[in-house]
């Protein structure tokens, strides 16, 4: 569909400039005619929809949209006007692309929800239900406020389980980067200089750093084959939904990182289900949406579980019983929601509870990680340089 830059103007006088598809001038002109502006000049842009920007809309910018949007219906705006103000001028094309493209539908009669589920590759599908839901209840800037606070927490989980994990993986890359730097270019050469000195008893430290450059220069072509190694299996993992299953599982048994990615993966299941059932979208049909959005395999092999266990008629802390993934307390919270009709209400406190976990493992780890690979690092260069000073010392002393 050909994409055109316009300019318009008001009723009031006022020039607008913005873009949008149409599949002609034509088309453009009685859209704008609708809106009750007209059209000054326009331009057809160099690239479509198609095969222009490529790019998903981020989890903020949605959240952001869809939180102003509700606060302009909130304040008796119709739909279309807020769609039409919040496109306009933003200075986000593809957010400009996207909602220009629900707008026009919507003057054609199409349902906003339905509107969006046209937008599938940028509108998440949690979105969707939420937004037919408040349509039919004539609450859609409610829910349009529960989603994006549901995104906001999305991608904080996302983000903290991201920070938890860079600055220790920065550290030991560099640690072992410098490391290898000096097994292999560094401690040869100044050891070769020592044996040509002809220093017959060397120090403890100096044999061990001698014994440690011998058995690494055996040894050293291990280390780029299992780096390679490491690099294809997750590779081939992105392609492969069992080998995607077994690298996601080996990462929850890593020390330190398994607790964080495991605590992120039942803080995104538990605000999943308790954002859609506290919408009123039937567990099943909640557990189905949040299949589709889950990237862990772990996580999603397990919500297929649960819904199975349900559809055959089991309850759902029977179905979580089954599987190790989920904590006991986790069953006994579940279970007494269903015993009391708070299901809804427990999974909030479960995904409040987990979410507060992750951000605590983040400032933990940081804390604690931080004086250990400081502490691993000056001893390994303290023997360094005990083993290629104690030498020099041991030759200076002989020939005074």
């Amino acid at each position: 569909m050909p994409r055109f830059s316009y300019t318009t103007i008001d009723v009031n006088g006022q020039l607008q400039k913005s873009d949008g598809e149409f599949d002609s001038v034509a088309e453009m002109f009685q859209v704008l005619e609708r809106r009750g502006l007209s059209l000054v000049k326009y331009r057809k842009a160099l690239f479509s929809s198609s095969g222009g920007l490529k790019r998903k809309m981020t989890r903020v910018e949605l959240a952001e949209f869809f939180r102003n949007l509700a606060l302009l219906l909130k304040g008796g705006v119709p739909l279309r006007e807020s769609l039409q103000d919040l496109t306009s001028g933003t200075g986000q094309p593809l957010l400009n692309q996207v909602f220009s493209r629900v707008q026009h539908r919507l003057e054609e009669g199409v349902l906003f929800s339905e509107s969006l589920a046209l937008e599938e590759k940028q509108i998440p599908n949690i979105i969707l239900p939420l937004v037919s839901i408040g349509e039919e209840t004539g609450q859609l800037d409610t829910t349009l406020e529960d989603a994006a606070l549901h995104l906001e927490k999305i991608q904080e989980i996302i983000s903290s389980t991201r920070r938890a994990l860079i600055y220790p993986s920065f550290v030991l890359v560099a640690m072992f980067g410098a490391f290898i730097f000096w097994m292999v270019f560094v401690l040869p050469q100044l050891l070769e200089l020592f044996a040509a000195m002809g220093i017959k008893e060397l120090p403890l430290a100096t044999r061990i750093l001698i014994a440690s450059v011998h058995y690494f220069d055996i040894l050293w072509p291990i280390i780029p084959a299992v780096i390679v190694l490491v690099l294809t299996f997750y590779v081939l993992s992105r392609k492969n939904e069992k080998l995607h299953y077994a690298w996601d599982l080996s990462l929850n048994y890593v020390p330190i990182v398994g607790s964080i990615l495991r605590s992120s993966q039942l803080a995104f299941f538990f605000e999943y289900t308790s954002l859609l059932t506290t919408g009123g979208i039937h567990i099943v049909r909640s557990l189905n949406l949040m299949k589709e959005s889950a990237s862990n395999r772990v996580l999603r092999e397990s919500i297929v579980h649960i819904e199975e266990d349900i559809v055959a008629g089991d309850s759902m802390s029977d179905a979580i019983s089954r599987l190790k993934f989920f904590e006991p307390f986790v069953l006994r919270m579940v279970s007494v929601g269903e015993q009391t009709g708070t299901l809804p209400g427990q999974f909030k406190i479960l995904a409040d509870y987990y979410m507060a976990r992750v951000n605590k493992l983040v400032e933990t780890m940081s804390k604690t990680l931080e004086p250990v690979i400081i502490g691993v690092a000056g001893l390994v260069f303290m023997v360094i340089a005990m083993g290629l000073l104690g030498p020099v010392y041991n030759l200076v002393s002989a020939i005074q």
